[in-house]
């Protein structure tokens, strides 16, 4: 080491903190291109044989399978940020572009020839975003596999000698499929934003355009002149005075200007209020025969709530089924809930099931050729009535 040579000691704790900044300084476009590879690279380890079988790959296989793949989706997410980034640097230039003429380069030449966009397409070309649906599908079921797990926790534990008990290391384990399988997920949710990054700043070069072409045109100062020559004109005469002088044929001849207190929004008109008390009708009406009229109309009411007593009550359990010939019904409340299962097809739980969602399907026994010879369509008796056969299932 010489006097010209300068040196500085950095902290351990502070380089991953300057790798990161240096990360975000960073706007390389041509690694990008390297996205496409990345996650054929990601969707090509998942979906090999026994990828993520425990059967097939050591404790430490399985280790350094699940961190690199961990370590390369979280690569491709930082791609499709810089992608974002990008984007917004199209449309800080775009805010600033002096002319129509730049305004359009900028939106038809410059953006959609950039790098950014080879992130942008790579999704929708190659059948590629249905290799990853297919990718993830195979973390899920790791994820819900123990023994994925054991494996893993007992290449942690090997990893690091020991350091770290079983269960440590199987919640280590299972957070690390979880955070492959989320990031995988993830990479949708970036895209869609990515889209409607892409729709802005479009919309944003509309806007710039017009801004540029009508309101900063010819026509616009062509009026502001005229108007200004106008003023000097006619300084101190009257919209009245002025339908006789050339060129001032006003389509408002009328005109008035307001200014000070007349000039303010009018302040609104407060309704007078209204009396709705009943007064004497009540007097005219027996309360006792109006309340009795409407308990006997809720008694009698089709609702949603009638449907769901009676499908708890018959059909306990998702996927089962149950036809009017398996059950009798004796009282005429029990057929008004009966009715209300063919009126309605969803409602929600009663009782301590209230936020319980129900729904269930009707399949009527005239379906099909029965319906042509209604004579032969069987019926149950139900509340001393008969009731065309059907079956009820419940679907959720």
């Amino acid at each position: 080491m010489s006097l010209d040579e300068h040196w500085v000691l950095i902290a351990p704790e502070l380089r991953p903190l300057l790798r990161l900044l240096r990360e975000l300084a960073a706007s390389e476009t041509a690694e990008l291109k390297d996205f496409a590879g990345t996650l054929r690279s990601i969707c090509k380890t998942l979906m090999a044989e026994g990828a993520l079988d425990p059967a097939h790959l050591s404790p430490e296989e399985m280790r350094q399978t699940v961190k690199e793949l961990v370590d390369r989706v979280g690569r491709a997410i930082d791609q499709l940020h810089s992608v974002e980034k990008l984007i917004l640097g199209f449309e800080e230039k775009q805010r600033i572009s002096p002319s129509a003429e730049a305004t359009l380069r900028v939106f038809y030449a410059e953006f959609y020839e950039g790098e950014h966009m080879v992130c942008y397409d790579v999704l929708q070309q190659g059948g590629l975003w249905a290799r990853l649906n297919l990718s993830r599908g195979v973390v899920q079921e790791a994820l819900g596999d123990p023994a994925v797990k054991e494996r893993i926790a007992e290449g942690l534990i090997a990893h690091r000698q020991g350091r770290i008990d079983s269960t440590e290391a199987y919640t280590l384990a299972e957070r690390m499929l979880t955070t492959l399988e989320r990031s995988l997920g993830s990479i949708n949710a970036r895209a869609q934003i990515i889209d409607g990054r892409i729709a802005d700043f479009a919309r944003l070069s509309a806007e710039r355009y017009r801004y540029q072409t009508e309101l900063r045109g010819r026509r616009p100062e062509q009026v502001k002149a005229f108007m200004q020559a106008a003023n000097a004109l006619h300084t101190g005469a009257k919209f009245s005075d002025l339908a006789s002088q050339p060129g001032m044929a006003l389509r408002s001849p009328h005109a008035e200007i307001t200014f000070g207190r007349d000039a303010l929004s009018r302040p609104r008109k407060a309704r007078l209020p209204v009396d709705l008390s009943l007064g004497g009708i009540l007097e005219e009406i027996d309360t006792e025969l109006a309340q009795d009229q409407i308990r006997a109309r809720n008694l009698y009411a089709i609702t949603p709530q009638r449907a769901a007593r009676l499908i708890e009550s018959l059909l306990p359990e998702k996927g089962a089924s149950v036809s009017t010939a398996d059950f009798h019904l004796r009282t005429e409340d029990d057929l008004f809930d009966l009715l209300a299962v063919l009126a309605f097809e969803r409602a929600k739980g009663t009782g301590d099931q209230r936020s319980r969602p129900l729904q269930w399907h009707i399949v009527q026994a005239r379906a099909g050729d029965a319906g042509l010879t209604p004579e032969n369509i069987p019926s149950d008796p139900h509340a001393d009535r008969r009731i065309e056969r059907f079956s009820i299932e419940r679907t959720t």
